[in-house]
């Protein structure tokens, strides 16, 4: 099972209550409009969390990136380095041995 990472709050964006512990109620009339605040509030909570989760995974995306692209500039360093180094190699200046040969 995999572990959760990162949160995003409120979960339940209307879930709340009206009336107090004491069964008084908490808004005294336009209870619908009490409810509509609410949930935009929640909403926008919500959206704030989600913006601060995806800020976090780009960042570590970002980092991951980088370090990707520092091993392929080395990389990148070999290979021009046996490049240059296959460009100056000439086969008809290798000595053989005749030890190799007989060898066979």
């Amino acid at each position: 099972m995999p572990f959760v990472q990162r949160y995003v709050e409120p979960k339940h964006l209307s879930r709340g209550d009206l009336f107090d512990d004491d069964g008084h109620p908490k808004v005294s009339s336009d209870e619908l409009q009490a409810v509509t605040n609410n949930t935009l509030c929640n909403a926008l909570r919500q959206l704030a969390s989600l913006v601060l989760a995806a800020d976090g995974i780009f960042a570590e995306l970002g980092g991951q990136l980088r370090t990707i692209n520092g091993r392929v500039e080395a990389v990148k360093v070999k290979i021009n380095v046996l490049e240059e180094k296959v460009g100056r190699f000439n086969p008809k200046e290798v000595t053989v041995h005749e030890d190799y040969f007989t060898g066979l």
